[in-house]
């Protein structure tokens, strides 16, 4: 009798546990497909020194103008990978470093 008790109340717990670990599992790849990578544009005029890594001066809507391969005078847009941030992509970069991440230029306004 006590096997039996014994055996009822483990295989409750080993229930209990095997439908927390399948939740868990399930929770674990919701977060993984819903972090994509994000692109921002920047909207800004402001050309002064470091402006191109102020966070603010970028956006996730679209430019109305395309992002030309000529001339880099303003970054047109940057390509943040899932798990980062664009402050974390940007950083303390000058200018000329922005511009060398960006993916096209913009035209000077």
């Amino acid at each position: 009798m006590k096997t039996l008790k014994f055996l009822q109340t483990n295989f409750m717990l080993a229930i209990a546990l095997l439908t927390v670990g399948i939740t868990m599992s399930f929770k674990l790849a919701e977060k993984k497909e819903k972090a994509v990578a994000q692109t921002f544009y920047y909207i800004s005029n402001d050309m002064t020194a470091n402006a191109f890594r102020d966070v603010s001066h970028w956006s996730t809507s679209t430019i109305p103008t395309d992002c030309s391969p000529e001339e880099p005078v303003r970054p047109c847009k940057v390509t943040v990978p899932d798990g980062s941030s664009l402050s974390a992509v940007l950083g303390s970069k000058t200018n000329s470093e922005v511009l060398a991440i960006s993916e096209g230029y913009r035209p000077e306004p």
